[in-house]
């Protein structure tokens, strides 16, 4: 089930999709393993096969801009046969893991290019929901 999260981010969205290609040039170490990018369409979106806690993941990043900002949307969509048997052992509680990890990487991404120091007081979230 896709999760879906946005925030506004105080820049163009080329700076924001150099943000997303310098964090994923740091980690070109763990390209393939926990990382792998599937589509870059510069600089309005960018398709990542990621895993998180060894459940692999499809990961979009969505820029649209708007009057003086841009909104970042990330969509998380959790897939296989471990998010299954996750999913039926949990018994489809226990998704807030997956829900942080959105919001954690677009707090991220917030703080690396707006330069503030990370802290989540002064974030604005501007959606959050859950596609069903």
């Amino acid at each position: 089930m896709p999760i879906e999260k946005a925030f506004a981010i105080r820049a163009e969205p080329r700076e924001i999709y150099a943000a997303i290609e310098r964090d994923l040039a740091d980690a070109r170490e763990h390209e393939g393993d926990v990382f792998e990018v599937l589509r870059r369409d510069p600089p309005r979106s960018m398709d990542l096969r990621v895993t998180i806690s060894g459940i692999p993941c499809w990961l979009t990043y969505r820029l649209e801009p708007k009057p003086g900002h841009t909104e970042v949307i990330g969509v998380l969509t959790p897939f296989g046969v471990k998010y299954t048997f996750f999913k039926i052992m949990t018994f489809g509680l226990r998704e807030q893991g997956f829900h942080l990890a959105l919001a954690q990487g677009l707090a991220n991404l917030k703080a690396a290019v707006e330069g503030n120091d990370g802290d989540s007081a002064g974030e604005e979230e501007v959606a959050t929901s859950e596609i069903e």
